[in-house]
């Protein structure tokens, strides 16, 4: 539709699993069922890597049927950060949002991303609730509570939990995130940090997740890689909170309970 409000979502993938496009398909045609007509979406799907020739040939397919879904793929594996990056840049519509590919979260968190970004707020970030937190396996709370932590003491976000996968934007946000540099998971934090101390406006939402979403692990090694991109976090907070000092900028979060 020529007057509906068209937004982008950013899907980054790597090496999906089982019955990978049958649950794909699945999600975007719940979706369409879902949103009403003056809601438009292109799909922009990011695989982290080269793809292999089964995946390049099964989008060839979906593209006969869904003619708003983009893919592309890179011959290095670089990380969520470097993914998402690449997908942002192919968008050009009004809005953009980012989640995970199998679409963990419920469709009522994306109806108020939506909502909230069309009234106007520049960035609209997802904090896991109580219920969300319930579902994570005893690693991930832990991670989660030393990242609030951490966020908290050498950060100071007032909306310390950064990570979770789905967020929204428009074009000012889309600015920001382009300058973000961390090519791992940590890009999500990077990106709530600089868009706080660009003072754009920032809309704070409760999230969960689907009962059926499964968890990935994390392992000493992307542990290790991402404590080294939170000391670099540490460094660019500084620079961002002394510039703003400088320009007597103010940031706005705005939190939803």
């Amino acid at each position: 539709m020529e007057n509906a409000c068209q937004f982008s979502i950013v899907l980054p993938v790597y090496k999906p699993k089982g019955r990978w496009m049958e649950m794909f398909v699945q999600n975007l045609n719940e979706l369409k069922n879902y949103f009403p007509n003056d809601i438009s979406f292109k799909y922009i799907v990011v695989h982290d890597g080269p793809a292999d020739a089964s995946m390049i040939s099964a989008f060839e397919v979906l593209s006969e049927s869904f003619k708003n879904i983009s893919f592309t793929s890179y011959p290095v594996n670089r990380g969520k950060g470097y993914a998402l990056r690449q997908g942002i840049k192919m968008a050009n519509t009004p809005y953009i949002l980012t989640t995970d590919f199998d679409f963990p979260y419920r469709k009522e968190n994306l109806t108020e991303v939506i909502s909230f970004l069309k009234k106007g707020h520049d960035v609209v970030v997802g904090k896991r609730s109580k219920e969300y937190l319930r579902h994570l396996p005893l690693k991930r709370k832990i991670i989660f509570k030393i990242g609030i932590l951490l966020n908290q003491i050498f950060l100071g976000l007032p909306v310390p939990d950064t990570q979770s996968g789905i967020k929204g934007f428009n074009t000012k946000g889309k600015h920001v995130f382009m300058q973000t540099t961390i090519d791992r998971f940590l890009i999500d934090t990077e990106f709530v940090l600089r868009s706080y101390r660009e003072k754009l406006s920032i809309k704070v939402i409760d999230v969960e997740v689907k009962p059926e979403t499964e968890f990935s692990n994390f392992g000493f090694t992307v542990l290790k890689t991402e404590l080294r991109n939170f000391l670099d976090l540490i460094s660019l907070n500084r620079k961002l909170k002394s510039a703003n000092i400088t320009q007597n900028r103010i940031p706005a979060i705005h939190t939803t309970k």
